[in-house]
């Protein structure tokens, strides 16, 4: 007697190592032990030393055929009654008979279903326990009642005429009949249509070569409400070995369906928006471009991204940035022909095909989606105003290849985006020189830290009321090869390469050192503002890794101010408040750059600990001219002393903006009027001369 096992064991056998690697994970994740064998000699020895539970047997092997050694099995002693199911890409009728009429339980035809195959390997050991408990029942004449009646699956028993003898309340509880409704009857009343009539007149034909049967077909109710079903039939014989019983066991398959088609959906498809992914949307591609070469038409990839996406995901959330993405594809889609193809390619960024049309008829249909998409959103309860970027490329005079296609429209959304936004742009060839000059200006940018690079500009602020000098602000600077490179130019390259960590590390150390440099030189003490990068923020620790920081250099914390934008305050309220709560327990003093220029909730930034707000310099630079502006300022100002804030004016060019701004009650301010930045050894002389004007 063989020791009863905690698991099941499964034999695979298949020549293709990493067929059978996937098989083991795939089977030992599901609760299974396994065994593997890559040839007929290997498989036969290890069959008799391990007497597994099932076998799974590839029909193609280096030393002999599948088939063959299915019957070798089924001659050993110990294989007559062990399942085994043949795993191969030949799904002909010829071979499945002969794999049945050698012995096979049941056969899986590649490319194997991986997220339903524990539950498919589950079902076929039960139900050939099932087949074999009900077999032995029968050659007695003596069907078993405890597992008939128990058993999830339903069972029918038919006499050797086929006329149903018996049936279990599975069988009831799944096809709606009763018992008395089907005693007598052929078992052929359960069948939906006449296709799966055809396929039940071939399921009596292997089952009289072979003795057995597994396979799918659909079912109706007795409400008349269909459902897939998969079977497995078996023969009970006499002793003379002529049909005494014909025994059917089926399962309600109709959730596994479900499932199996939702797996196959969205390995196609995008889950939020239920479009085509990029892996479908690449295979259609290289379909047109196949048959544009062929019948000599043209084809465009029209590339579309969400202009500012990352400021509305940042500070309404990630549910009103999905919300907002399904309603763009939805507004793509109702804008395209039948048959052009939406897709999303990830993040915000979409791609169309749209085979046919020269270039002024797509761009009449680009005009026509920017219109579309430009249209107010209403998302969570709000009306959002947001615009796309557009880039177009055409086939063949762009590309000729899918993957060259969809890269040089890439580049032309790009270009769009540098146009102002809300536009579109065809590809140019002189686009890639941009693109490889970008890449170029990233691997600089690594090195740029470790070549000492970067340097620190320092701009003053002061007092509208006193006009005393009382801080300065640090703005990182970079001189490569002797010529500075604008920030605007790099600090997008920085933030999207994930860089902006590193030099946000080595701006505080800086803005540290000199601070304390101009301490010991005598100049009076300078509180130094310097600005966070959202990635710095939300790392984990942030407070305590700054705070330390800020130590290491000899430093203390309330020499430092820390400015942070509206957006990364709103990306996640609640871990926001509690950093800037451990920020102010340490000492830092807290500003938010650029307010009013982002989306920010008046509620929850009551509960921020947050020290000054920045006025931005586009309402500064308007509020002579424009009254929305300076209602803006007002507001701002107002609002920060009643929270007990101070108020800083950020590009103060002129004497009347300052008057106006004092008038209004700003608290300090900066910019070209007071002094432009400057790098520190001239920041020493400028304080020197500085009269308090």
């Amino acid at each position: 007697m063989m020791e009863t096992r905690e698991r099941q064991l499964i034999m695979v056998v298949d020549d293709e190592l990493s067929a059978r690697l996937l098989m083991r994970a795939t089977l030992e994740e599901g609760g299974f032990d396994v065994v593997e064998a890559g040839t007929v000699k290997q498989a036969l020895s290890l069959f008799e030393s391990t007497r597994p539970d099932l076998v799974m047997l590839d029909v193609m092997l280096p030393d002999g055929d599948g088939v063959d050694l299915c019957a070798s099995l089924r001659a050993l002693p110990c294989g007559r009654d062990v399942p085994i199911a043949m795993v191969t890409g030949v799904n002909d009728d010829t071979s499945i008979q002969r794999a049945y009429q050698c012995g096979a339980t049941d056969f899986i035809t590649k490319p194997i279903s991986w997220g339903t195959m524990a539950n498919r390997t589950r079902y076929l050991l039960r139900s050939h326990m099932a087949m074999r408990e009900l077999a032995l029942s029968a050659m007695r004449a003596r069907l078993s009642a405890k597992v008939f009646e128990t058993s999830n699956d339903a069972i029918v028993v038919c006499d050797a005429q086929n006329r149903t003898v018996s049936v279990n309340r599975a069988f009831e509880s799944i096809t709606g009949y009763a018992k008395a409704d089907v005693l007598g009857q052929d078992p052929a009343l359960l069948l939906a249509d006449v296709g799966s009539r055809i396929r039940y007149q071939t399921m009596w034909e292997n089952l009289d070569a072979g003795g057995s049967w597994q396979g799918e077909l659909p079912c109706r109710r007795h409400d008349g409400s269909t459902f897939p079903a998969w079977f497995s039939m078996s023969v009970a014989r006499d002793a003379e070995g002529r049909p005494e019983h014909y025994i059917a066991v089926f399962a309600d398959i109709t959730e596994r369906k479900v499932q199996e088609q939702r797996i196959a959906h969205l390995a196609f498809h995008d889950e939020l928006t239920g479009l085509p992914n990029r892996r479908l949307f690449s295979d259609r591609l290289s379909v047109s471009l196949l048959q544009a070469r062929r019948d000599g038409h043209a084809l465009a990839v029209l590339f579309v991204d969400v202009d500012r996406f990352k400021n509305i995901n940042d500070s309404l959330g990630h549910a009103s940035g999905d919300e907002l993405l399904k309603q763009v594809a939805q507004r793509l889609q109702d804008t395209v022909r039948a048959g052009d193809t939406v897709a999303r390619m990830g993040g915000d960024e979409f791609v169309l095909l749209c085979p046919g049309g020269d270039s002024k008829a797509i761009a009449a249909r680009a005009q026509l989606m920017l219109d579309q998409l430009e249209q107010p959103y209403h998302v969570m309860g709000m009306a959002l105003h947001v615009s796309s970027s557009m880039g177009i490329a055409c086939y063949p005079e762009d590309g000729d290849t899918a993957d060259v296609l969809v890269r040089n429209a890439d580049a032309a959304m790009y270009l769009a985006k540098e146009r102002g936004r809300n536009n579109f742009q065809f590809y140019a060839p002189e686009l890639n020189a941009g693109i490889l000059a970008r890449l170029k200006l990233e691997m600089d940018l690594r090195a740029a830290l470790d070549a000492g690079e970067f340097e620190l500009h320092y701009q003053p602020k002061i007092s509208l009321a006193s006009g005393t000098l009382h801080g300065v602000e640090a703005l990182i600077r970079w001189r490569k090869d002797g010529a500075m490179v604008p920030p605007g130019q790099f600090i997008p390259v920085a933030e999207e390469s994930g860089l902006i960590a590193a030099i946000g590390d080595w701006v505080v150390g800086e803005a540290c050192r000199q601070h304390l440099a101009w301490k010991q030189a005598g100049l009076p003490p300078l509180q130094v503002a310097v600005n966070v990068s959202a990635r710095q923020f939300s790392q984990p620790g942030f407070a305590t890794a700054i705070g330390e920081l800020v130590r290491a250099q000899g430093c203390t914390p309330d020499a430092i101010e820390l400015e942070l934008t509206e957006s990364m305050l709103m990306t996640d309220v609640q871990r926001a408040a509690m950093t800037l709560a451990e920020l102010k327990g340490l000492g830092f003093a807290v500003a938010i750059d650029d307010f009013g220029t982002g989306f920010s909730s008046l509620n929850y930034l009551r509960h921020f600990p947050v020290d000054v707000l920045k006025i931005d310099q586009s309402f500064v630079r308007e509020l002579l001219d424009d009254r929305a502006a300076l209602a803006i300022i007002e507001a701002i100002i107002a609002l920060a002393r009643a929270l007990g804030m101070k108020t800083v004016a950020e590009g103060v060019e002129t004497d009347a903006q300052r008057t106006l701004l004092g008038e209004r009650g700003c608290c300090s301010m900066q910019g070209y009027l007071v002094a432009r930045p400057m790098p520190s050894n001239e920041l020493a002389g400028w304080v020197g001369s500085y009269q308090g004007r």
